[in-house]
């Protein structure tokens, strides 16, 4: 019997403990107000400001070989809460905690593979991968031929109550007398993800030529996915397992809708997610032939819905604003700002993306990120907006770059929102 990591609970108990007390501080129900109020069309004392590290960040900052807990389920819990406090004590931005302690849904996979077809990435030759390294890869797509579609199977899923249950009942033994223990649950995927799925199966440019070469066959695979994701969604909907996520960041005081029932949550009683980076390259004409318009019954079934990522959507504006529950819209750094923030007003809340590269590999500091803050700050004057860094795959070696950012980004928009 393996031997009982007691110094590991003990410290994931301690900072449960510390996380909690944030959890129910003033200056996290602050935070929250100003989150619910720019994702609820409401004036704010500023924009919110929050900043993502990405896992190669992360390792940076907060090593694995750190961590006290040596059982690995423990050691994931540390390794959440101590980023919490990172965030919240090192790096100081809008970050806001949760007064509970998550623990996810267990929805079975019917089959091996989402599409019932494998996805495979293909790394280049020669290259010796351990954890620590990243390379690039390519897909193997498995749809190589028109008939290929035929093999693609609708995702099933079904409910594990009693491996549900186990997860509980672990968290609520270890931490459920420091943090209520939650079940969360949502649809599996990153939204209306249909170009995604068709680059899986088809292939980068094999599909961009798809779109020229057979435009029917195009319009048949888009139209298959979505009615497969569409029929995921009733499942999860019907099982009756889905939880708001209308929380932390993402508060907002619309949701849920009129006629809300806490023991069935539905679709139209969440926030709905889309974007299009593997269609950055075609014009508007094609993205809404080819995408949007399969993706807008998905999010139509949501309550409300936010559209973009790391694509440049500076020519697709309208095309975006005609999603009818659309609250949130994503400028990437290569949208146009001021563009954007003409078109919208007050419509709808902007999440202005800054540039990960900008701010970490700044050579002469942060100046020239004040003046660029400031002039988006100046043109989205009036609206709604939120300001967000990502895509964080290192610091580069300066651990309190981040901080400085998030401090600057408070303190430009506190003197510009005024």
């Amino acid at each position: 019997m393996a031997t009982p990591d007691t110094t590991g609970r003990d410290t994931v108990r301690e900072l449960a403990q510390r996380v909690a007390e944030l959890a129910h501080s003033d200056e996290n129900a602050r935070r929250l107000q100003r989150w619910r109020a720019v994702n609820s069309l409401r004036p704010t004392d500023r924009p919110p400001v929050i900043c993502h590290p990405g896992s190669g960040a992360w390792e940076e900052l907060l090593p694995r070989a750190s961590l006290v807990a040596t059982d690995p389920y423990l050691a994931g819990i540390e390794q959440q809460l101590r980023q919490q406090l990172f965030k919240w004590y090192e790096i100081g931005d809008d970050t806001v905690v949760d007064p509970w302690i998550a623990v996810g849904t267990v929805m079975r996979l019917e089959g091996e593979h989402f599409w019932g077809l494998p996805i495979r990435h293909i790394q280049p030759e020669n290259v010796t991968v351990d954890v620590s390294t990243r390379v690039a890869w390519r897909y193997e797509p498995p749809l190589r031929t028109e008939a290929d579609i035929e093999k693609i199977v609708a995702p099933r899923y079904h409910l594990d109550r009693a491996a549900t249950q186990a997860g509980l009942s672990r968290m609520q033994d270890l931490l459920g007398d420091i943090l209520p223990v939650q079940e969360v649950c949502a649809v599996p995927g990153p939204g209306a993800w249909l170009h995604g799925w068709a680059t899986e199966l088809r292939g980068v440019e094999p599909l961009l030529f798809d779109l020229m070469d057979r435009p029917a066959w195009v319009h048949r695979l888009m139209r298959t996915l979505m009615e497969g994701f569409l029929g995921v969604m009733d499942q999860f909907e019907q099982a009756g397992v889905l939880t708001l996520n209308n929380v932390g960041i993402m508060a907002c005081a619309d949701l849920p809708a009129p006629g809300f029932d806490p023991a069935h949550v539905r679709l139209r009683d969440l926030w709905g997610r889309g974007e299009s980076q593997e269609f950055q390259g075609v014009s508007p004409a094609q993205h809404e032939e080819f995408l949007l318009r399969y993706q807008k019954p998905i999010l139509e079934r949501f309550g409300i819905s936010f559209y973009g990522c790391c694509e440049d959507l500076s020519q697709k504006i309208p095309l975006i604003l005609s999603i009818p529950n659309l609250r949130r819209f994503v400028c990437s750094p290569w949208t146009d700002i001021g563009k954007l923030a003409a078109a919208v007003g007050s419509r709808v809340s902007i999440e202005w993306r800054q540039k990960a590269t900008d701010a970490v590999y700044a050579p002469a500091g942060l100046q020239p990120l004040r003046q660029h803050l400031e002039q988006g700050l100046r043109l989205a004057r009036g609206g709604h907006l939120c300001i967000v860094l990502q895509e964080l795959e290192t610091v580069n070696d300066n651990r309190r770059r981040l901080a400085e950012w998030a401090a600057l980004a408070k303190e430009v928009g506190t003197r510009c929102w005024a």
